[in-house]
């Protein structure tokens, strides 16, 4: 299976990864993974937008591993995408011919080379209110052109969710991955997920507020804020822009495959596994791990349960630097019917109650056993004491952003609770 990576405007051969044995198709198969020799020499110990992983750096090397690279799973079709897939081909495939069929238009800058190079979409376009009410022409040319999620770092799950792009003119269309006309804008546009409930609705437009609230907050959102329209959320993509002559795409890495978890059901993530892992690949690590605790705690205060290890990325710019994604898939998923807990927890968590002095305190001691060490634990402490002072605003910042009152009247007690947990925190 050949990989590619999209880099100065174009795709390019990168590497080829292969089963070992041909009947072990699944993720715990074995696999050899090997830079081509060319890509290689050209980018040689490279370990930022021009490599596979953070862990994977480019070498001469022929790695054979008991199992899947992590970062193969970030491309690997699920939830809906999935089942479009089996649906065309009236038959379950095997990871491995998901991998092979659903992976040529991911988020990011890596795809598997399609066996057959997608036809350039050549439809005059949508309006946008005909995409977002999704009539029969839209959906039917969607899936024709296979424009659905095909499995990606931040797009995994069962929400009808399509990659849209807008022309010069204004109009709308699936994306493909083979464009035949200059894209203006990049978006995901996404529906509500039936299986949340009755409250999908309310959950899909929080996601709006939400990210309006992480804005005010100082923690890093895209450029555009996404827009509630008609039912839909129409989201700005993070990983792609147009340059000068061609189109860029940035790369991007979940937080387990950064962790090199592809598993999450049988080995969850902590979250000093996850900083362990960042530490001395992120540009400003001193930086991101404040960023890091931000997000959580509007987590934890917001109600934002879904914070498995895809719904955080690290984002690979052209410049060569690292850091966390803008945040996405951050709404009150409390609300939704289907249960959801949060996946991911400090050491010192607790319901209700988090001694966010232990939590550093164990962090610190967790870095100590890695052979690490936390830098600026001072930093960090005086930096949750003010945050602290803003989460207990957050009721005030919420209603301005546009929340529900409901949803601030139930999120209430835990954002005092918080905060007042937030404001104890002092200094090692």
């Amino acid at each position: 299976m050949d990989i590619d990576i999209h880099i100065a405007g174009s795709w390019q051969s990168c590497a080829t990864v292969a089963l070992r044995d041909a009947a072990q198709t699944s993720r715990r198969g074995a696999v050899t993974l090997r830079y081509d020799a060319d890509y290689a020499l050209e980018n040689l110990h490279a370990r930022d937008y021009r490599a596979l992983s953070l862990r994977v750096p480019v070498d001469l090397g022929i790695r054979a591993v008991p199992r899947w690279p992590s970062f193969l799973i970030d491309l690997l079709p699920q939830g809906a995408a999935r089942k479009r897939l089996e649906r065309g081909l009236e038959s379950p495939l095997s990871e491995w011919s998901l991998l092979e069929r659903g992976a040529f238009n991911p988020v990011g800058n890596l795809r598997v080379r399609p066996p057959v190079a997608p036809v350039p979409d050549d439809h005059p376009g949508f309006e946008l209110d005909d995409m977002i009410t999704r009539g029969d022409s839209f959906l039917d040319h969607a899936q024709e052109v296979g424009a659905t999620i095909a499995g990606s770092t931040d797009t995994q799950g069962e929400a009808p969710k399509f990659w849209v792009v807008q022309d010069e003119e204004g109009l709308w269309h699936p994306d493909s991955g083979q464009l035949s006309h200059i894209a203006r804008r990049y978006a995901l546009l996404k529906f509500p997920v039936p299986e949340a409930g009755p409250r999908a609705a309310d959950i899909l437009r929080h996601e709006a507020a939400y990210q309006r609230v992480a804005a005010r907050l100082g923690v890093r959102v895209t450029a555009e804020l996404p827009e509630f329209i008609n039912g839909a959320l129409l989201i700005p993509r993070f990983d792609r822009r147009r340059g000068a002559a061609a189109e860029i795409r940035l790369g991007v890495e979940s937080l387990y495959s950064v962790a090199d978890s592809i598993d999450s059901a049988h080995t969850p993530l902590r979250h000093h596994e996850v900083l362990i892992a960042l530490h001395g690949c992120l540009t400003d690590f001193d930086h991101e791990v404040m960023e890091y605790f931000r997000r959580d705690i509007l987590n934890l205060a917001m109600g934002n349960r879904d914070n498995h290890g895809r719904n955080t990325a690290i984002l690979k710019d052209t410049e060569g630097r690292l850091r966390l994604a803008p945040i996405f898939d951050f709404g009150p998923s409390f609300l939704d019917a289907r249960a959801i807990v949060r996946s991911i927890h400090w050491d010192g968590e607790r319901p209700g109650r988090t001694d966010w002095n232990a939590v550093l305190s164990n962090l610190a001691t967790r870095f100590e056993d890695a052979n690490l060490v936390l830098e600026n634990t001072s930093a960090i402490a005086e930096d949750l004491r003010a945050f602290g002072q803003e989460i207990g605003r957050l009721p005030i910042l919420m209603r301005e952003c546009g929340v529900d009152e409901a949803i601030i009247n139930q999120r209430r007690a835990a954002i005092e609770s918080i905060a007042l947990a937030l404001e104890r925190v002092t200094p090692p």
